[in-house]
This record gives structure tokens, C-alpha cells and sequence, in this order.
């Protein structure tokens, strides 16, 4: 089967679908590290919460570059782009909380039966959100795909 280009709008949407995927970050080292999470795309971004102290984290932090893949049934897509780690919600409300449950309900679908328990769980968890911007994709996505 042949390759062909793929538009960043159609990986995208792809993506979209598939909602699960693996960021890849460069360890200090330069070797890469691998993530399995849930995310969303919204606005062209792939969005997903992260507590403060993994390893994704700190890579992120020392050098943004990143690769994202994900794969369904057959079809594989990769986005070379850029991560940014908001800051930690440290208040149950403010622009960090904000963030935190745009995050929430981009990746979950459907708004949180308890946003109060929500709010305090993600600044006693010290959680943050990442972002991926991505700038490109290759892949294959397979006809039965949709």
C-alpha cells in the first residue's frame, strides 16, 4: 500500500477519533521516553492532564520537542511538534483551574458530575495540563478508517 502525504487537518481528526496515543519525549540523555494517555483535539491542539512529577514533565520542561503517535485498526499517525506544561493549580478557581477542566471535558466528552470535588482533587494532585502543537504528520490512515 502506498503512502501518501497526509493534511495536519486529517490527522487531526483522525486523531480526534482515536483519542488515545503515546507522547514521545528526549530523556537528558537523548534517548526517547514514552507516554500512553488519553487526549482531545481542540483548536488543532492535542490536550491531555498529567500529574506534576512524571517524567514527561520534566522532558518537556528541559526540551519541547515532541513526537505523538497514535494508531487504530490498522492505521498509524505521528505528529513531530511542540509540548508546553501549564502551571500547577494550586486554587480551586483561576485560569490554571480553568485549563484543568477545559482539559476535563475535551478528553472525557461530557462535563464532571462534581466539579467542587473535581477542583479540589486536581490542586491536591498538583495536576497540569499538557499541549501539543503539532507542526507535521506522516502515517498511513487505512480506507476503513470512518
Amino acid at each position: 500500500m502506498e503512502v501518501k502525504p497526509i493534511a495536519l487537518s486529517d490527522g487531526l481528526a483522525f486523531a480526534a477519533d482515536v483519542r488515545e496515543g503515546t507522547l514521545i519525549t528526549i530523556r537528558r540523555d537523548g534517548r526517547p521516553q514514552s507516554s500512553d494517555v488519553h487526549h482531545a483535539v481542540t483548536d488543532g491542539l492535542i490536550v491531555f492532564s498529567v500529574l506534576p512529577d512524571r517524567a514527561k514533565v520534566y522532558n518537556i520542561e528541559r526540551d519541547p520537542r515532541v513526537v505523538y503517535h497514535v494508531s487504530h485498526e490498522g492505521s498509524y499517525l505521528s505528529f513531530d511538534g511542540t509540548a508546553e506544561v501549564s502551571p500547577i493549580a494550586t486554587e480551586t478557581h483561576g485560569p490554571n483551574m480553568d485549563t484543568l477542566i477545559n482539559a476535563f471535558r475535551a478528553v472525557a466528552g461530557k462535563e464532571h458530575p462534581d466539579w467542587d470535588e473535581f477542583r479540589d482533587a486536581m490542586v491536591t494532585e498538583r495536576r497540569r495540563v499538557i499541549t501539543v502543537t503539532p507542526t507535521s504528520v506522516i502515517g498511513l490512515i487505512r480506507p476503513v478508517w470512518r
